[in-house]
């Protein structure tokens, strides 16, 4: 027990020292944030400057009611469109309108002359107004207005999702909200198990390649060594996470006044949630998927000498962790689909799929089995990983086949 927990600690502070850890560990939270608030924020910028736009409107039918909107000021002219063009760029004018005059006083062809490209936000709100100007005078044929269009086409009412509990209380929910934290946790779980799987299988080459493992094995059992090093990584994952919730804490704190709007009403659609549950389960779910994969990796790199040989072996291992990534996206739509229930029961996707359930709504009992079953998985493989680690890790200079690593796992001490 001395030598894995001397392991661990190598392997923890090796790896927490380095600079790839201190930037990932700062960067992530700040990108997370930053993919939530900048959008935001970046939508709140707008141009001061004013864009006139003179219009020439021969149907006689538009030009009166247009508004203006914003820095857009819409600007009435009668003189020939040959002229408004010859002076555009004299005026310092951001635009031209022209609407000419169709067929028993409709209205006809609509161009916009520019010395540049117009902004799409400039175009949707000239085409908005003509659109609903040009409906207007048509529905006035059949002594129809707008309004009465609109209330039949987009009825004034809204759909509540709410969810009953046991004991029947009520609580609102938002389905569109759970479908984004449930793939928020799944892609969450899926990347880290990827990132630090990936660690745990080159650092197995490193040591290998360079024949420090032999110096190693001399005073330490290989099952040891192997322990050792996915304990040890599995502190540096669950380290960065904790440093990553306060961070994500902070910010939340932070910005809070400034999206208190935003917060509340998301708060509201997830009051249904159990936060508590869903923070617990995601700790378990990603340090039992980790630990499984883990001894995936490590018997990948100890039965190459390089990592350009880890392709075929790699892609046993990568495939039912990007089948569970896939299922996931299926869960976030179907969450009652049989193919959750078992991705979610199957050791090598369920920590994807049920975090990707939780937030719809799953029984203890459901998640307590998976669990269970993916624990004897995750001891099944140790043990297996061992038998092959021991061997893998002292040969050199022959490429492991499946039928090879067979071999391995009939070897006696």
């Amino acid at each position: 027990m001395k030598k894995i927990l001397l392991v661990i600690e190598r392997e923890f502070i090796t790896r927490v020292k380095k600079k790839s850890f201190i930037i990932m560990t700062i960067l992530v939270p700040i990108l997370f944030a930053a993919l939530m608030l900048v959008p935001a924020l970046i939508s709140q910028v707008k141009s001061d400057k004013e864009k006139t736009i003179t219009v020439l409107d021969n149907s006689g039918l538009i030009a009166k009611d247009l508004k203006n909107v914003g820095t857009i000021k819409f600007v009435n002219e009668t003189k020939s469109i040959d002229s408004l063009k010859n002076n555009l760029l004299k005026n310092n004018n951001y635009a031209i309108l022209y609407i000419e005059k169709g067929e028993q006083d409709s209205i006809g062809n609509v161009t916009i002359y520019s010395e540049k490209a117009i902004g799409a936000d400039v175009l949707s709100i000239i085409t908005s107004q003509i659109k609903t100007l040009a409906a207007q005078i048509k529905l006035k044929d059949y002594d129809i207005s707008m309004e009465q269009i609109e209330l039949i086409m987009n009825p004034n009412f809204d759909i509540k999702t709410i969810r009953l509990d046991e004991q029947g209380n009520e609580k609102e929910s938002n389905t569109n909200v759970l479908m984004g934290l449930a793939m928020i946790c799944g892609v969450l779980i899926f990347f880290i198990i990827l990132m630090f799987g990936i660690q745990i299988m080159r650092g197995v080459i490193e040591e290998k390649s360079s024949r420090i493992i032999e110096i190693i094995i001399s005073s330490i059992r290989p099952i040891e060594l192997m322990l050792g090093k996915i304990i040890g990584v599995a502190l540096v994952v669950i380290t960065q996470i904790v440093i990553w919730v306060v961070f994500f804490g902070i910010i939340m704190f932070v910005a809070q006044s400034q999206f208190s709007d935003i917060i509340n009403q998301i708060q509201s659609y997830t009051q249904d949630i159990s936060f508590v549950k869903m923070f617990v389960c995601f700790v378990l779910y990603l340090i039992l998927g980790y630990l499984l994969y883990a001894s995936m990796f490590a018997i990948v790199g100890s039965a190459v000498d390089n990592e350009t040989d880890t392709q075929q072996l790699q892609t046993i291992v990568t495939v039912p962790l990007m089948i569970g990534y896939f299922i996931m996206f299926t869960v976030s739509m179907q969450p009652d689909n049989p193919l959750a229930f078992w991705g979610s029961m199957i050791p090598f996707t369920s920590p994807m799929v049920m975090l990707a359930r939780i937030p719809f709504g799953v029984s203890l009992w459901e998640i307590i089995l998976s669990m269970v079953i993916l624990i004897a998985t995750f001891v099944l493989f140790t043990w297996l990983a061992a038998r092959i680690y021991r061997v893998g890790i002292l040969m050199y200079g022959k490429k492991a086949t499946l039928k090879e690593l067979i071999k391995w796992l009939k070897y006696k001490r």
